[in-house]
C-alpha cells in the first residue's frame, strides 16, 4: 500500500482511537458517579418538593377527626389538643398547619397566605379521603380531607426565595467533576495516542531523511562512494535508491571529467609535441637554404618542398585544434545546402587522387541503386568529415597502399555513405568507444594523434540529422546516415 494512503490510515486510526477511549472514558467516569448523578436528577425531579415532605405525610396520616357533624366550635375543641401537638411537630419540619373546613380555618396558621391557599383548595376540589403530596404556587402541600367529618388538613412548606438555585449549584458542582475527569483523561488518552503514532510516524519518515541528509553531507564532504542503507517503506527506499543512483551518477560523471581533463592535457602535449617536429624540419630547412646547403636550384627547391609539406601538417595540428574549440564552445557554424551525394563524393575522391600518389591511397567508388535522393548538408564541413576519416585509415590501416572502398545507397528513409579500409580494423571490446572525445585506441602513442578526429566525425553528422555506425568487416568500416532531403528543398539552410 502506498506511503501515503497508510499515513492517511494511521491518522483515521489516530482519530477513532481517540474517539473510543473518551467514549470508554466517559462510560467509565458515568458508572463512577452513577449514584450521585441519580440522586442529582432525582433531585431535580423532586426539586419542588420539600425534603420532609414524608415525614410530614406520616405526621398527618395519623389525623382523626373526633365526632360527626360538630359543630365548629365543637370540632374547634375536639382538635385543640391534637393541633398543638401536630402544631409542633410540623413546625420542627418546617411546615406550617391548619385545620380547616369550607374556607374557614379551625386551628392553625391562620395567616392570609394560608387563607388564599385553602380557599384554592376548596375552590378546585384537589383533596380526597386521603393523604395527598403536591407541589402548589411554589409551596410543598400535604393534606388530608376527612368527607364524613367534612374537615380537612394542610401541612405546608413555604420554601426560601432561592432554593431553586441552590439545588442547581449542587448538581452543576457534580456535573462539573464529571466533566473535569472526562476532560482529564480524554487528554491523557490523546497525548499517549499522540505520542505512539507520532514516534511511529518519527521511525517511518525521519530515520530514512536523516539518512539522506547524511548522504548529502558526505558528498558535500567528497565522499561518492558510501552508499545509503535503508529497508523499510518501499516510497522511501525508492527515495534512497535514487539518491543512490543520483551519487553514481555525479562519480561517474567525476570520473569522466577527470579523464576528459587528463586527455585534454595529454592532447595539448601531445599536438605541442607533433608541431615541435615540423617545427623543427621547417627550420633546419630554411636555414640550410641560408647558409648556402642548398647551393643548386634542385637543392633549394626539394628544401622548399619539404619545408612545405611540413607547414602543412602543422596545419592540420592547428585545425585540430580550431575544431576542438569550436566543439566545446558550441559555436561550429553549419551552412545546409542540398547536394548529389554520389556527385559530391566523386569530386572529394578526384582531389584526393590528384593530390595523392595511387602508392599512398587508392580509392574504388560504388553505389547501389539507380536513384540517390540528394541530401542537406554542409560541403565544407562534410569534407572535414571525410578528411578525418581519411586520416584515420591512413594512420591505422598498416597497409601499403591504403584502399578505401566508398559506397553509397539507400535504406528507407536514410541515404547511406560506407566508408572501408583494408586495415587490421578495431578489437571488438573498444568498437564502442572510437567516437568517444579524446579516445586512442593506440594507448601507448606509437602514432600521432589527438584523440578528437572521430569525435567530430560524429559531432558534424548528428548536426546533420544523422549518425554514425562503426563495424568490423575485414578492415574497419564506417556508416554515415543522412536524412533524405525534401523534394524542392528551397533556400539554404544555416545552422
Amino acid at each position: 500500500m502506498p506511503l501515503k494512503k497508510r499515513m492517511f490510515r494511521s491518522n483515521m486510526a489516530i482519530l477513532f482511537s481517540a474517539l473510543v477511549s473518551l467514549l470508554a472514558i466517559m462510560m467509565l467516569v458515568l458508572v463512577a458517579f452513577e449514584d450521585s448523578i441519580e440522586r442529582d436528577v432525582q433531585n431535580l425531579e423532586m426539586a419542588r418538593l420539600d425534603v420532609n415532605v414524608a415525614e410530614a405525610a406520616a405526621l398527618l396520616s395519623g389525623w382523626t377527626p373526633s365526632g360527626d357533624g360538630a359543630s365548629g366550635e365543637d370540632a374547634a375543641g375536639q382538635t385543640g389538643d391534637w393541633s398543638d401537638r401536630i402544631l409542633g411537630q410540623a413546625q420542627e419540619l418546617g411546615y406550617e398547619t391548619a385545620v380547616f373546613r369550607g374556607n374557614t380555618i379551625l386551628a392553625g396558621n391562620s395567616e392570609e397566605r394560608m387563607q388564599e391557599l385553602i380557599g384554592q383548595i376548596e375552590e378546585e376540589g384537589l383533596f380526597r379521603d386521603q393523604v395527598e403530596i403536591f407541589y402548589y404556587q411554589n409551596a410543598t402541600v400535604v393534606g388530608r380531607y376527612d368527607e364524613q367529618a367534612d374537615m380537612g388538613i394542610l401541612a405546608v412548606h413555604f420554601p426560601e426565595e432561592n432554593w431553586l438555585i441552590s439545588s442547581l449549584e449542587e448538581s452543576f458542582r457534580t456535573l462539573l467533576a464529571v466533566l473535569l475527569f472526562i476532560s482529564a483523561g480524554a487528554i491523557a488518552v490523546l497525548l499517549i495516542l499522540s505520542s505512539f503514532f507520532t514516534g511511529r510516524m518519527n521511525r517511518m519518515v525521519m530515520e530514512p531523511l536523516e539518512e539522506l541528509v547524511k548522504g548529502a553531507e558526505r558528498i558535500r564532504n567528497g565522499n561518492l562512494k558510501e552508499k545509503i542503507s535503508y529497508r523499510g517503506e518501499k516510497e522511501l527506499e525508492d527515495v534512497c535508491r535514487t539518491f543512490n543512483s543520483m551519487q553514481d551518477t555525479i562519480l561517474e560523471d567525476k570520473r569522466r571529467q577527470e579523464q576528459n581533463e587528463k586527455a585534454r592535457t595529454d592532447m595539448v602535449v601531445g599536438i605541442s609535441h607533433d608541431l615541435r617536429t615540423p617545427l623543427t624540419s621547417i627550420q633546419g630547412y630554411m636555414k640550410g637554404i641560408l647558409d648556402g646547403v642548398a647551393d643548386t636550384e634542385e637543392k633549394k627547391r626539394k628544401y622548399l618542398k619539404t619545408a612545405y609539406e611540413a607547414s602543412k601538417d602543422m596545419n592540420v595540428l592547428l585545425q585540430k585544434l580550431f575544431d576542438f574549440s569550436w566543439l566545446e564552445s558550441g559555436n561550429m557554424p553549419f551552412h545546409m545546402v542540398t547536394v548529389e551525394l554520389l556527385e559530391y563524393m566523386n569530386a572529394y575522391v578526384a582531389r584526393q587522387e590528384v593530390a595523392l600518389s595511387p602508392a599512398q591511397v587508392r580509392f574504388h567508388v560504388g553505389w547501389e541503386g539507380k536513384y540517390l535522393p540528394d541530401i542537406l548538408l554542409d560541403p565544407e564541413q562534410f569534407q572535414r568529415v571525410l578528411d578525418n576519416l581519411l586520416e584515420n585509415s591512413r594512420k591505422y590501416s598498416e597497409a601499403e597502399p591504403v584502399t578505401v572502398w566508398l559506397n553509397a545507397g539507400v535504406k528507407g528513409s536514410w541515404v547511406y555513405l560506407e566508408w572501408k579500409d583494408n586495415g587490421p580494423g578495431v578489437p571488438e571490446e573498444k568498437l564502442g568507444f572510437i567516437f568517444d572525445r579524446f579516445y586512442r585506441c593506440d594507448e601507448a602513442r606509437s602514432q600521432k594523434g589527438s584523440g578528437v578526429g572521430l569525435y567530430v566525425v560524429k559531432y558534424i553528422m548528428e548536426r546533420h540529422g544523422g549518425e554514425i555506425q562503426a563495424e568490423n568487416d575485414k578492415g574497419l568500416k564506417l556508416t554515415l546516415l543522412f536524412p533524405a532531403a525534401e523534394k524542392n528543398h528551397g533556400e539554404n539552410t544555416d545552422c
